[in-house]
């Protein structure tokens, strides 16, 4: 009994070392469990990071235009700020093409400058976070049917075209006199009101329309921002106070439908000024670009330089380019949709270093003499846009100045007087401009060609650009 007893007393302990066991074990398992349950955690949480970072990485390469992640990050690591869901406003910028070449300028030459502008659009805009501007883009170009073998140039470059005809056969213009002159008119006649597609690019809230000789300097962020936002908000009156105006004394309107300047350089003493047709920032309208169509059609234009010529016997005529968009423009937001507009300070914006004084020229007429030094916006103390400050200008139009890509020097004094054709058709006229400022201003448009080299170098590797 006893040898038995000894057994069935040892029996728990045989029966108890493999529970121990099982202990040990299951406390094993349970470690690798939690362990298994941290890594699922942890893979969880990668991936989701993964997909939120790739998801916001495609945004921004949406909205910066470019078109790899490794080209977000040549453009400054721009997708690692704040995630927002809200796209940037995109504004579109167009220019148009009505003829390859001219005296001025050639195929080379709109390569040249088409390039320039869009580098400084670019610049200009929220995909160089250096800017500061909150604006996006897209580029556009009105090309007129004449001009679409070189079109090309401009596809190649970004620029989306719309290729147009004439919105207005001159066959249906009523008015005589136009109807038999437009043609006639600096530098494209009837052909140039292809620039009021414009009004048509509907896809986007702001459209600002420029000659291809131009270049953007600052961001307009003011402007977009008082056409934008509601006037009695706090935004919308700070960004009106810094729109600087030709005249800040006048009030802007609520619903402001564009802002533009006025060539003053060819003011005659009591006529009206005409519109600046190289620069306009203005709200894409259907109805705008209907109403222009009547008023060609209808051809209401009186010929001659009396304060009843130009368009609608008004006195918009008798300049260069009144016929087309410069005199049209001017009528329009004058007589059929006045105080809709806002006329900005032509030393800033749109910046030519042009004389707005009454000199000898453009169109100073002899008996005129008592209003000699004195400026044609009849106002005292006019800022002479030949000796603004580089600094303060936006953007610059380079025509008094001549164009950066042709070789330009000042005309003799022989030549201007006399009208002489000894000088090239590219120098600059010293009594419409100071000489020094424009190779100052033109000095500007090569540094932005040459950033460009610059950052194409960089970004491809390829010295040939240089």
């Amino acid at each position: 009994i006893f040898g038995l007893g000894s057994k069935f007393e040892s029996a728990p302990m045989a029966i108890m070392a493999p529970t121990r066991k099982m202990q040990r074990l299951g406390a094993s398992k349970q470690s690798i469990f939690s362990i298994q349950r941290i890594l699922f955690f942890l893979v969880f949480v990668l991936t989701v990071s993964y997909i939120y970072i790739c998801g916001f990485i495609a945004i921004n390469i949406g909205t910066s235009g470019a078109s790899s992640p490794a080209q977000m990050m040549a453009s400054g690591l721009g997708f690692l700020s704040a995630p927002t869901n809200k796209k940037p406003i995109q504004i579109a910028y167009a220019i148009s093409l009505i003829k390859c070449s001219d005296f001025q300028s050639s195929t080379s030459g709109l390569l040249d400058a088409a390039t320039v502008l869009r580098h400084s659009v670019h610049e200009t805009s929220v995909r160089n976070p250096d800017s500061g501007s909150k604006y996006d883009y897209k580029l556009y170009a009105i090309v007129h049917t004449n001009a679409a073998e070189c079109s090309h140039i401009l596809t190649d470059l970004g620029y989306e075209v719309l290729l147009k005809d004439s919105p207005v056969d001159i066959s249906e213009i009523q008015g005589d006199y136009l109807r038999k002159n437009v043609h006639k008119e600096w530098c494209c006649g009837a052909d140039e009101f292809v620039k009021l597609y414009a009004y048509t690019i509907e896809e986007h809230p702001i459209v600002v329309h420029t000659d291809i000789d131009f270049m953007f300097y600052q961001p307009m962020d003011d402007i977009y921002d008082a056409m934008l936002l509601p006037r009695n908000s706090e935004e919308g009156k700070r960004a009106r106070s810094k729109v600087e105006m030709e005249y800040p004394d006048k009030d802007q309107p609520d619903n402001i439908q564009a802002y533009l300047t006025r060539d003053y350089h060819q003011v005659i003493p009591g006529r009206k000024s005409a519109f600046q047709a190289g620069f306009i920032v203005l709200k894409p309208s259907m109805e705008a670009f209907n109403e222009y169509l009547d008023i060609i059609r209808e051809g209401n234009y009186v010929d001659g330089f009396s304060r009843e010529n130009g368009w609608g016997g008004k006195g918009y005529g008798g300049v260069v380019g009144s016929m087309a968009m410069q005199g049209l423009p001017a009528y329009y937001y004058d007589i059929i949709r006045p105080n809709t507009t806002v006329e900005l300070n032509g030393c800033r914006y749109n910046h030519m270093g042009a004389n707005i004084f009454y000199d000898d020229v453009p169109n100073f007429i002899s008996r005129y003499k008592d209003l000699h030094g004195k400026c044609r916006r009849n106002i005292e103390g006019c800022e002479d846009c030949r000796k603004t400050d580089l600094g303060l200008i936006k953007n610059i139009h380079f025509t008094n100045c001549r164009k950066p890509w042709n070789c330009a020097g000042m005309a003799s004094k022989a030549s201007t007087i006399q009208g002489g054709k000894t000088d090239p058709p590219g120098s600059i006229d010293s009594r419409t401009s100071n000489y020094e400022h424009c190779v100052e201003v033109v000095r500007k448009w090569h540094e932005m060609r040459t950033d460009l080299e610059q950052k194409i170098g960089n970004g491809t590797r390829d010295t040939k650009v240089f």
